[in-house]
């Protein structure tokens, strides 16, 4: 379906058989327009479920062991720490070389390169570092939950782009089904996986 505005409402239309096959089997209308007010504020009271007081504990649990699941492991750090190391070591022997009387322009060459090895890994050792300092704590994650208030109300008033990033985030998957009048929603996120149905509200009246 694609984003489409129609009396000055944002709808999601679908016209599959108008535009890439129309075959008498297919039962399809020539034009399906979902208005996204009928499926976003159900969708938003849907993730807001999982801040419920009884579901809280668990959810806190899992955001924090997600910030541990995505740093950097201890593994990478030793490979940038040995790498500025081994980088030091270069640029020192190219230096003896130098003093020695090697051509002063390949010395230099091979110092530069050598260079911007060490600083690559320097930048990632200092950003893997940063990144390990700041993740936050099961208390951190809930004082911020309590900050926003209410999620639902929360998620109404959020930007688009953070909407979007947040349903990416969740792995969401909306499917229209026109004779049942419903939308199915899953999600498939990287540490849970669940699926419900959200009622839908009428199409929208100047469909056709």
């Amino acid at each position: 379906m694609q984003g489409s505005f129609n009396n000055d409402h944002a709808n999601y239309r679908c016209r599959y058989t108008q535009e890439y096959a129309r075959t008498a089997a297919l039962d399809h209308p020539p034009t399906l327009y979902v208005r996204e007010d009928a499926v976003v504020p159900p969708l938003d009271a849907w993730i807001a479920k999982i801040f419920e007081p009884g579901r809280l504990t668990r959810t806190l649990r899992e955001l924090q062991r997600s910030q541990e699941r995505t740093l950097p492991t201890a593994p990478e750090l030793d490979v940038a720490r040995i790498t500025i190391t081994d980088c030091d070591r270069r640029i020192a022997q190219y230096r003896a070389a130098l003093d020695r009387g090697t051509d002063p322009e390949l010395v230099t060459g091979w110092i530069n390169q050598t260079q911007t090895e060490k600083a690559a890994a320097q930048r990632q050792l200092n950003e893997t570092t940063a990144a390990r300092r700041t993740v936050l704590t099961e208390p951190d994650i809930r004082d911020l939950v309590e900050q926003l208030g209410d999620i639902t109300s929360a998620l109404t008033s959020a930007a688009p782009e953070n909407k979007q990033r947040l349903y990416e985030a969740l792995g969401l998957s909306l499917v229209h089904y026109a004779k049942e009048r419903i939308v199915t929603v899953e999600s498939q996120p990287a540490l849970m996986c669940t699926r419900e149905k959200c009622p839908r509200g009428d199409l929208n009246p100047h469909a056709r």
